[in-house]
């Protein structure tokens, strides 16, 4: 399924892959409130759609260049408006942080502000050559709120995060990875889209039940899905006795792949 070449996400699923794209090329996919309201929709229907796993990108040249300036500029004379506005990125950002596939973010050109946020809410991120990172608010007389700077910190430590959020300072693609923003730099940059299908359809393959237990602990550590030690415990424990196990371990030992077709049922839906 596609959405309309107009519409300012497009969607589609191939093998199980979910592939959002944001649809605003000639805005160097900058999002107003329409775009994260269909992100939004998007995000909450993916377990439904039958997804295993999720890539995030920008169409044409770049991934996100943050806000829309056009709508910044109109809502600058009404400020309840332009609260309204932030509390709704906040809010889908938390939505993707916490919906249940292992995610990718496959950036190139501009991944700033709120789209620096919308990739930090991936699991992992892969970057082109010309990738380039900043968050910018402290030109605006602004801060980034506490969940994009927790995701920050969490992904290339204090130090790091104090420089890039109090100089505005943009990064390459190079000190992207030297600093452990991304996960990959993939060159040539026309290899990118081939490098996230390659890790998504091997996530579609895998077993849910494992990779979503694996992202819940992820989340008690990064302090997203605050979560006792005791609980995740348990859910180790549990796991040995488990459907998905059985049928991990019996397709291991037999060389085969397991049957996936109902494994991840319970953590749809329990939203995990």
């Amino acid at each position: 399924m596609s959405l309309s070449p107009k519409h300012p996400i497009s969607f589609a699923l191939d093998e199980r892959v979910a592939r959002v794209t944001i649809n605003r090329p000639h805005k160097c996919n900058a999002m107003d409130a329409a775009t994260w309201r269909a992100l939004a929709a998007i995000a909450g229907s993916l377990s439904a759609r039958g997804a295993r796993a999720l890539q995030i990108s920008g169409a044409g040249e770049d991934f996100s260049a943050g806000a829309d300036l056009d709508e910044l500029r109109a809502l600058l004379p009404r400020p309840s408006e332009q609260l309204a506005n932030a509390q709704l990125v906040q809010q889908v950002l938390k939505l993707l942080e916490n919906q249940a596939l292992p995610s990718v973010a496959l950036v190139r050109g501009a991944c700033v502000d709120s789209g620096l946020g919308l990739a930090l809410c991936c699991d992992m991120r892969l970057a082109a050559p010309d990738a380039r990172f900043a968050f910018t608010s402290v030109r605006l007389g602004l801060h980034s709120s506490l969940a994009d700077t927790r995701r920050l910190a969490g992904v290339i430590g204090l130090a790091r995060a104090r420089e890039m959020l109090l100089t505005a300072r943009t990064i390459d693609a190079e000190t992207a990875l030297d600093w452990g923003l991304v996960n990959r730099v993939v060159e040539p940059s026309d290899d990118l889209q081939a490098a996230g299908d390659e890790l998504t359809r091997d996530w579609a393959r895998t077993l849910p039940s494992g990779l979503a237990a694996t992202r819940r602990v992820m989340a008690a550590l990064d302090g997203s899905r605050p979560l006792s030690e005791e609980i995740l415990d348990r859910q180790f424990l549990e796991a040995f006795s488990g459907d998905d196990f059985r049928a991990g371990a019996k397709a291991e030992l037999e060389q085969c792949e397991p049957d996936t077709a109902d494994a991840c049922k319970e953590d749809q839906d329990n939203g995990t």
